[in-house]
């Protein structure tokens, strides 16, 4: 979702602002959700790196 669309969904007749303030805060909810899941596989993959390090040298810059 872009801004472009959020404003658009805004500016749509009739929507009071308390609806338009229940509808970011549902966007808000929604791209926190894929924050969440991204920074997960982000570690995960820091971890899959972390463990083929060749020396424990490397893997101490990593943490």
């Amino acid at each position: 979702m872009t801004i472009t669309e959020i404003e658009t969904m805004l500016e749509s007749e009739g929507k009071t602002p308390e609806e338009k303030l229940h509808l970011l805060q549902r966007v808000r909810a929604t791209l926190m959700e894929e924050l969440h899941g991204q920074q997960q596989l982000v570690d995960q993959v820091d971890y899959l790196i972390y463990t083929l390090q060749p020396t424990k040298k490397i893997r101490r810059t990593l943490i």
